[in-house]
């Protein structure tokens, strides 16, 4: 193909102007998704998204030549739409809505620009964009310990079924002679990613008929979840025969990559298996004809169309800053002024390490041990967000957060709990129970989100009202209360639970004196 200059005025100079403004209007968020796939092995795949996007395109060359680009309305409509998108994961502190919408915007751009037809002959490569996004946090974290579970549970099976004692504790593994902690590292999701964008490029690449597209997609998680379990089982055999030390180091990363190289010749496997069954591919892509004659283009039109799309993508980060920008709240009362003598216990306060506190990042926290005579005490901490954001200042689930230090839940429901305030919450307090274990000890943790005249136990309500507030009320501010008491054993937590019940209660009440 003869680039001539009809060419890169028509095609390549708009389609390329427009990228680079968006990168560079939205530079610091993605620079932040670039470092996240550089520093996260999970999430790596993405850095070759956009490559194999562009080379999609490419193929399609001669299709897109044959096209007149003609402006599309609709278009700017869908530009319309990713603004407040953005707006929306800015208000919820959610870098990967905020990400979808970049994408979003240039899609749009692209269909302002050129017109449907051209988003029909591009459509799987534009929305194959959207795979190189990690996923959202509170997704991720809710995937990886279940994945660590399922991991380490499956692979003791296999050990104890070959002749091999192991057993489970957590995601700790025993093998009597050492044991190996299935870390989030060996969670199996940097086997899932890749191998679920690998699967969607060759099912939809290829011609072949819709269900075998989608039994190929399918096939893909179990797939890389069962080869994750077959790497930790044979891990396990090799520490039984030459140590824990296989487990670490260069052993461990190249297992994971000739796990990986397996795991996809599998899938190949699986792809040429579903060749061979009945079902033929429909008719392929029917490209348009075209003469050696250029097609007839308004240039002025079509730089019109060009400068509006840049204008609306400089746009975007102000209007984005008006709406999604909210006024930090501050507390009614100091939290410093937290009582201590709450309930008929007596409280003592301390206080987290720097580190720590800076990771979690709200504006301020208490911490007060609570006791009573005879009776089990109780650790309350709160921290308080005069607003969150996406940059990390937000509230963290402590359902995330404990398994990470080790914590293991054993139980985890939702309980509603009656006040006797019939205008606070309509006289109830819904709590989070997690009856949770570590090393042998045991605790009863009850924990809640408050504030803004709300009280959520979910973390996707406790999202949805975040944009609802900060879009109809201005405010994103909120607390998190939590409650820990401590049991020698599990079958304690009737007698603990009646406590930390009527203290669960007592706390919010007085929290209300101090949230705005």
């Amino acid at each position: 193909m003869k680039v001539n200059q009809e060419i890169v005025k028509v095609w390549i100079l708009p389609a390329g102007v427009v990228l680079a403004v968006v990168i560079g209007t939205f530079w610091d968020t993605l620079t932040g998704l670039y470092h996240q796939w550089t520093h996260n092995e999970d999430f790596s795949h993405g850095l070759l998204i956009l490559p194999v996007s562009l080379f999609l395109i490419w193929e399609k060359r001669e299709a897109i030549l044959a096209l007149t680009p003609r402006m599309d309305w609709r278009g700017l409509l869908v530009m319309a739409a990713a603004v407040v998108l953005f707006t929306v994961g800015e208000l919820g502190a959610e870098l990967f809505t905020a990400r979808a919408a970049i994408i979003t915007l240039f899609i749009g751009a692209v269909w302002w620009i050129y017109g449907m037809a051209l988003v029909r002959v591009i459509i799987f490569p534009l929305l194959l964009l959207y795979l190189m996004l990690p996923l959202p946090g509170f997704v991720y974290r809710n995937l990886t310990f279940p994945l660590q579970l399922i991991a380490s549970s499956v692979s003791v099976d296999i050990l104890n079924a070959l002749g091999f004692l192991a057993y489970r504790e957590g995601n700790v593994i025993d093998m009597g002679f050492s044991q190996f902690q299935v870390v989030e590292a060996c969670n199996g999701l940097r086997f899932v990613l890749p191998l679920l964008c690998l699967g969607v490029i060759f099912a939809f690449y290829r011609p072949m008929i819709w269900w075998k597209r989608l039994v190929l997609v399918a096939v893909t998680v179990p797939l890389a979840v069962g080869t994750n379990v077959v790497r930790i089982a044979g891990t396990g055999i090799l520490a039984h025969y030459y140590g824990v030390e296989v487990a670490q180091g260069f052993f461990h990363d190249f297992s994971g990559w000739a796990v990986f190289m397996a795991c996809f010749a599998l899938f190949l496997g699986i792809a040429f298996l579903l060749s061979l069954l009945p079902g033929k591919p429909g008719p392929r892509e029917r490209r348009p004809e075209r003469d050696d004659r250029p097609s007839p283009v308004n240039l002025k039109r079509h730089l019109t169309a060009t400068g509006i799309a840049l204008a609306f993508c400089l746009v975007s980060p102000m209007v984005v800053g008006v709406l999604g920008d909210v006024s930090p709240m501050t507390l009614k009362k100091d939290l410093a002024s937290y009582p201590l003598e709450l309930g008929g216990r007596t409280g003592r306060k301390s206080q987290m390490e720097a580190e720590i506190w800076a990771q979690v990042g709200g504006q301020e926290y208490t911490i007060i041990d609570y006791s009573q005579p005879g009776k089990p005490p109780i650790n309350f901490y709160t921290a308080f967000y005069e607003y969150q954001k996406k940059g990390g200042d937000f509230i963290h689930s402590p359902r995330l957060c404990l398994p990470g230090a080790g914590w293991h839940i054993h139980t985890n429901r939702v309980r509603t709990l009656q006040t006797d305030s019939p205008g606070a919450y309509g006289g109830r307090l819904q709590i989070n129970e997690l009856i949770i274990e570590k090393n042998g000890y045991w605790q009863l943790s009850y924990f809640w989100y408050q504030g803004r005249g709300r009280n959520f136990t979910n973390e996707y309500a406790a999202k949805f009202y975040m944009v609802w507030d900060g879009i109809f009320r201005r405010r994103t501010d909120g607390a998190l209360v939590r409650l820990i008491a401590p049991m020698a054993s599990k079958e304690q937590v009737e007698e603990v639970r009646g406590d930390l019940d009527r203290f669960a209660v007592l706390t919010s009440r007085t929290l209300d004196e101090f949230l705005p």
